[in-house]
């Protein structure tokens, strides 16, 4: 990774409000300087980089983060530290994150007596364009939910209950590479399919039901996502019924999906074919998001969502359909979009899947 390159597309995006910026997202440091670790301040002017860290963490920071920024190993008060190295450069006004703690954010005013410029986003919006090397990290996180996932349908059956099937796909991940899920793995079967994120509990499969599986794998820090609804035995009519017009909304988005087009405009197409069908109410969520270093990332494919569709964005495809009492059925799939067309990053086949038992 070319971590001078990204702090430098950082510096030029500063303006005459501040000259200097204070990094305290974990996930927008990794993405500035390589650094993995979780106690880490990356402090950006307008000619240095500065990365302030504790003794635990030196020697991972030497090697994550070598000359991208010059590390400073905290002895012993790290506000103090900090503001000290801010006061001695100078820095009149200082950009912090929003998403910088509240409790951080009243200990710097307190402490730093310059002025304090908020900022939404500078960070993440560099980190919308995917580099090949963050393709290659992200198809490798995919890779190994795809295998993960094939194991799992081996061996998932009525009698284990939610949690077993959880715990079972998590290790799977694990023994194929990943470093963590990606977020709390959601197997909920039967009727706990009309929760679009239901927890795993301890109900136990049953034969003629269905299963919602949504996880994903880490590699390298990038994150995979993926959702299948299977069917325990031979598949319902209102299953196969709704998996269709899942299915049909998912392929529609898809297609329309292109470089220049609005994002909101893609999730209307999978929302209309599903509000047709008689089910728009029972559809509450967006259609998609973006991830990488994180889960969630910008710009989404959601109603509110007016960002134009770049080269390189990538998406999850993820519309559902919940009905309580019955169940849910989501179909959950990622593409990455390029000039001449989208790149799909699940491997998994998302047609209809029934599970011998």
């Amino acid at each position: 990774m070319d971590y001078k390159s990204r702090i430098k597309m950082l510096r030029d995006q500063f303006t005459s409000n501040y000259n200097a910026m204070l990094v305290t997202n974990l996930a927008n440091i990794r993405y500035l300087c390589g650094y993995s670790g979780s106690n880490g301040t990356l402090l950006i002017t307008k000619r240095k980089a500065l990365f302030f860290t504790d003794f635990r963490y030196e020697e991972q920071s030497k090697k994550e983060v070598g000359e991208a920024a010059e590390i400073v190993v905290i002895q012993r008060n790290a506000q103090k530290t900090i503001y000290g190295r801010i006061k001695k450069l100078g820095i009149k006004a200082l950009a912090i994150e929003k998403s910088l703690p509240l409790g951080k954010f009243l200990d710097l005013s307190k402490n730093y007596s310059g002025e304090l410029v908020p900022t939404e986003g500078l960070v993440e919006s560099l980190r919308q364009i995917k580099e090949k090397e963050e393709e290659t990290f992200l198809k490798k996180a995919f890779s190994i939910a795809d295998n993960a996932f094939a194991e799992l349908m081996k061996v998932i059956k009525p009698g284990l209950t939610e949690v077993e099937v959880a715990a079972k796909l998590e290790f799977l991940m694990k023994s194929q590479g990943s470093s963590m899920p990606s977020f709390d793995t959601i197997i909920a079967s039967g009727p706990n399919s009309a929760c679009p994120h239901h927890q795993p509990t301890d109900r136990v499969l049953k034969k003629g039901e269905m299963v919602k599986i949504d996880f994903g794998a880490t590699y390298k820090g990038y994150h995979s996502d993926m959702t299948r609804t299977v069917f325990l035995g031979k598949a319902s009519k209102q299953f196969k019924k709704i998996y269709e017009i899942v299915f049909e909304a998912q392929s529609k988005a898809i297609a329309f999906a292109k470089i220049g087009v609005k994002c909101s405009d893609v999730d209307a197409v999978a929302r209309e074919v599903i509000a047709k069908a008689g089910y728009g109410e029972n559809f509450g969520h967006g259609l998609g998001h973006s991830l990488g270093l994180d889960i969630h990332e910008s710009p989404s494919l959601s109603a509110s969502c007016s960002d134009i569709i770049k080269e390189n964005h990538i998406f999850t495809f993820e519309p559902g359909i919940y009905l309580p009492g019955w169940g849910g059925i989501r179909i959950e799939d990622v593409y990455m979009i390029k000039k001449s067309k989208l790149v799909r990053y699940t491997n998994t086949p998302n047609e209809l899947l029934e599970i011998s038992c």
